[in-house]
């Protein structure tokens, strides 16, 4: 998909995660999404007890499709697809969650446009991806025959100098913004999501209890919450007069 064995990243499901990344983009839950990129589908039963009615969901990992069936969530169909073209008619969804997925698509015009292919109008694009103002690289670094993951500094580094070690993009939000904005969606908003840290055993128990208690505060707070391992971007597709 990208320019070195590809590397999908882990599933990002954790429990805390779901909840604030769904509570993140809940006021435009309604209707049938789909869920791009859908891994194992951890997403899914969240968004539906958020204000979805339905979820497609489509990913290219056929594993991945397997387990998400195997969840066997209610109101859920999900499909394995070539990554390229959605197995959807026009205008069929009300929304479309890309989370953490975009920075591996091989063509990016091309997933927005079959994006806005099968949105209704006024329906919403909720895009989620790396932020390269977080100094941390999540995806794997390999430079000569040593792969490192995470590799701190490696977003802050010239794009030209480190995208033949990369296995996945990484995205100024500017970047992000003017890739929808090219693709003809109007932006309903732009912000920033922070790593909720429940896969690190080896950080101190006392550090994360205050940092999970607290992160969520700087969701809003200029000039500091540029810095969430990610930016998030929400794209609505016009209704035409």
């Amino acid at each position: 998909m990208v320019n070195r064995e590809p590397d999908r990243g882990e599933a990002t499901s954790t429990p805390l995660n779901v909840t604030y990344r769904i509570d993140r983009i809940s006021k435009y839950l309604s209707g049938h999404w789909l869920d791009f990129g859908c891994a194992d589908g951890g997403y899914d039963a969240e968004i539906l007890a958020r204000g979805a009615n339905a979820v497609s969901g489509v990913d290219v990992e056929e594993s991945r499709i397997a387990e998400a069936k195997q969840r066997d969530i209610p109101n859920t169909e999900y499909i394995t697809f070539d990554g390229h073209t959605l197995p959807f008619a026009d205008a069929q969804f009300n929304g479309t969650f890309m989370n953490e997925g975009f920075e591996h698509v091989s063509d990016e015009d091309r997933t927005l446009s079959e994006i806005w292919r099968v949105l209704k109008p006024g329906g919403y694009l909720a895009l989620i991806s790396p932020n390269r103002w977080f100094p941390v690289e999540g995806h794997n670094v390999t430079i000569g025959s040593k792969t490192i993951c995470p590799a701190p500094l490696i977003p802050w580094l010239p794009e030209r100098m480190t995208h033949k070690w990369t296995a996945a993009r990484n995205y100024w939000p500017g970047q992000l913004e003017g890739l929808v904005r090219e693709a003809e969606f109007a932006i309903k908003e732009i912000g920033f999501i922070w790593p909720v840290l429940e896969t690190y055993p080896w950080l101190p128990p006392k550090g994360v209890a205050w940092y999970q208690r607290n992160f969520r505060r700087w969701d809003h707070i200029r000039g500091l919450r540029r810095f969430g391992v990610s930016t998030m971007v929400i794209g609505v597709k016009p209704v035409l007069c």
